[in-house]
């Protein structure tokens, strides 16, 4: 009880015991209290030393105990003293820890990465770093041309989750929706919208790969590393919130499902998958190999079928009957995507 006021336990006990009993010797408080006659001797020397007891002049001195709220009053307050002393040595270490902490915490934050080698760097090592799941917006320009991002991933080999959202202008623009088809088949999940805000990479949700600058041929690309804070977490926020409200695109590869009923033969359906993603039909023409008139065919038969009159209808009867759910992704290995 006494420890807050600097008194140890043992001291607190031979106190105790002259308070109940003055006068006493040495001998007889460690009789009475079990201890060492070294252990009372010692406590008596340190009691006496604080000013809580005094001793007699006898040849055998006696021990008496100093009043408490004289003797441990002053101990209460040289106690304070030096909490407050202590107190005001922290705050000073806590400014300096601050002022020392601010600049290589706000450095750890976010890293900044300028130019075309380092960004692609930079992006290969943060993909390579994944073990549970890669998040993706995806939209034009990239910094690095699809062609000289030549590093074979396997991540999806490896178990690791991929989920990308595409702005639609990826699935209209030369070779897009192929590329887009090469993730699906490896087993990427792909949804599509109109158009994205932003773009960058999440990895297992604790680092994000996000451009600073627009991507151009006048300017060297520069995009951000940023680690686990307050940003993060919006951008996490963002993603799941475009995700919710994409359109799927795993019929992009389809292909018919083991004992599963297929609606559609596999052609129709990457028509309707890219047709329901929002595409132009001089865009699926392109996409899919085929002559404008051809599309036109094509989709004028699914009308048919449908037995309704506008595009519109068909993506709502494709939904609602359940013309791609007889599809499951093709077989494929995963390429690497450009930031």
């Amino acid at each position: 009880m006494l420890e807050a006021a600097g008194v140890t336990a043992v001291e607190e006990q031979v106190y105790g015991a002259l308070v109940d009993s003055p006068a006493d010797t040495a001998a007889a408080i460690a009789t009475r209290l079990g201890l060492s006659f070294g252990e009372t001797t010692a406590a008596l020397a340190s009691l006496e030393s604080k000013g809580l007891m005094s001793r007699t002049a006898d040849r055998t001195p006696r021990f008496l105990a100093t009043p408490p709220d004289i003797a441990i009053e002053p101990l209460i307050l040289q106690r304070q003293a030096e909490l407050h002393e202590t107190r005001r040595a922290v705050d000073e270490l806590l400014r300096r820890y601050r002022a020392s902490r601010r600049p290589r915490e706000a450095a750890e934050l976010v890293e900044v990465v300028v130019g075309r080698p380092a960004v692609a760097q930079r992006f290969q090592q943060l993909q390579r770093r994944a073990e549970r799941e890669v998040l993706v917006l995806v939209k034009p320009p990239f910094a690095i041309p699809h062609e000289a991002n030549d590093t074979e991933l396997d991540l999806l080999a490896r178990g690791v989750t991929a989920r990308a959202v595409y702005e639609r202008s990826v699935l209209e623009s030369d070779g897009g929706s192929a590329a887009v088809a090469r993730y699906v088949a490896a087993g990427e999940q792909a949804r599509v919208v109109d158009e994205l805000p932003v773009k960058f990479a999440l990895i297992d949700g604790s680092e994000a790969f996000v451009p600073l600058t627009q991507d151009d041929s006048e300017t060297e690309p520069t995009f951000m590393v940023v680690h686990r804070s307050g940003l993060l977490a919006a951008l996490i926020a963002l993603f799941e919130s475009l995700w919710e409200r994409a359109f799927e695109l795993s019929a992009l590869t389809a292909r018919p499902a083991d004992g599963r009923p297929s609606w559609l033969p596999p052609a129709d359906a990457q028509l309707v998958s890219l047709l329901l993603a929002g595409l132009t039909d001089k865009a699926i023409a392109t996409q899919l190999g085929l002559s404008l008139r051809t599309v036109h065919r094509r989709i004028s038969a699914l009308l048919d079928r449908a037995q309704v009159s506008t595009r519109l209808q068909l993506g709502w009867h494709a939904a609602q009957h359940g013309w791609l759910d007889g599809y499951t992704p093709g077989p494929g290995v995963a390429g690497q995507r450009s930031p």
